[in-house]
């Protein structure tokens, strides 16, 4: 009997020791366990993240335009008619002084023939007076004619003297007029467009046709609100011609002010050198001082529509829900303000899920 008793007190002594053992061993191998199999238990969401940027000191804007020449005209008669004969084509060359049009008016030749028929009768009454003065004053001299009489046809010869000299004028002035009836080129260039056919009726003053100089070339450009302040004239710009692509130096030549409803004027003078033609579209690009700005990436922006845009900011492996306020778009980036600084890391991916304060993973 005893010895079955010890028998059974052995095999329980024995199992309690490797349940102690087995326990202790588990502890161990707990406790001994690499971090990275520890961390593990933690969920991270993945993510790809970028850095908060800070923007320059200028922008570029660009503005639309185009091409013209820079000495230009719309010659116009001085009197209204009917065109009566068109000299030149769309696209030929003129020189200064070169015949583009004449005008039928009926009144400019019978004014120019009564002014030339006035003068005549004058000169012919001045050569009467004359003779009158000099036979009264023949007369007075013998006793013959009083000193009233001499008077007389003293005065009546000094006051056809000033008729004749305002008729020469009027004489001159209808030649003008006649002669304006044909219209010239005031300087060399090219003709743009034809406004009026031969036969139309034309008023005064109501341009026949387009004239481009060679002289330069110029755009005038539209200048957004409260930029004609920071422009100055001789201010250097680029030029983008939009159909080829080709770029072009030049300066801003002048600058105007806005007035009600509309913007600020300007004119671009390119460079000497480039053969751009009239009615070519191009951008403008000018450089305006700005302050400098944080720049995200537009897609790490978030707008849950309540009017509150936020960011994600990866501080100490945890993403940060953070307030912000966006501004203007800058080449695919936004502009933005709130509690961020350069070089911190904002989530740009994998950001739909995240909660504040979520553990996450940095993907490369």
């Amino acid at each position: 009997m005893n010895t079955l008793d010890e028998l059974f007190a052995r095999r329980w002594r024995r199992a309690a020791i490797i349940a102690c053992a087995t326990v202790l061993l588990a502890a161990c191998s707990v406790e001994s366990a690499p971090p990275d199999m520890a961390a593990a238990t933690t969920h991270q969401s993945p993510v790809r993240v970028t850095e908060v940027r800070l923007s320059g000191d200028t922008r570029e804007l660009r503005l639309p335009g185009t091409v013209r020449a820079a000495q230009r005209a719309e010659p116009a008669f001085l009197h209204p008619g009917h065109l009566a004969e068109r000299f030149v084509t769309r696209g030929a060359r003129v020189e200064a002084g070169q015949r583009l049009a004449s005008l039928q008016n009926p009144a400019l030749g019978p004014a120019l023939a009564a002014a030339e028929a006035g003068v005549r009768e004058l000169d012919e009454r001045l050569v009467q007076l004359g003779a009158d003065y000099e036979r009264a004053k023949s007369l007075q001299a013998q006793g013959l004619a009083s000193e009233e009489l001499l008077d007389r046809t003293r005065a009546q010869r000094n006051a056809t003297r000033e008729a004749r000299a305002q008729a020469v004028a009027a004489l001159a002035e209808a030649r003008e007029q006649l002669a304006e009836a044909v219209l010239r080129a005031p300087f060399a260039a090219t003709v743009s467009d034809l406004l009026v056919e031969p036969g139309d009726f034309v008023h005064a003053g109501q341009p026949i046709l387009v004239l481009a100089g060679d002289a330069g070339r110029e755009v005038e450009i539209q200048l957004p609100e409260g930029m004609a302040e920071d422009l100055r004239p001789g201010d250097g710009v680029r030029i983008r011609a939009l159909a080829s692509g080709q770029w072009s130096e030049g300066r801003l030549q002048e600058i105007g002010r806005a007035r009600a409803g509309r913007p600020a004027p300007a004119v671009v003078a390119l460079e000497e050198n480039t053969a751009w033609e009239p009615g070519l579209s191009v951008y403008v690009m000018l450089q305006q001082p700005v302050e400098p700005a944080l720049l995200v990436p537009l897609g790490a922006i978030m707008d849950p529509g309540a009017g509150e845009t936020r960011v994600f900011r990866v501080i100490d492996g945890r993403a940060v829900l953070t307030p912000v306020t966006a501004g203007r778009l800058v080449g695919g980036l936004a502009e933005v303000s709130g509690d961020l600084a350069p070089g911190d890391r904002v989530v740009i991916a994998g950001q739909q899920q995240l909660l504040d304060g979520e553990a996450v993973r940095i993907l490369p």
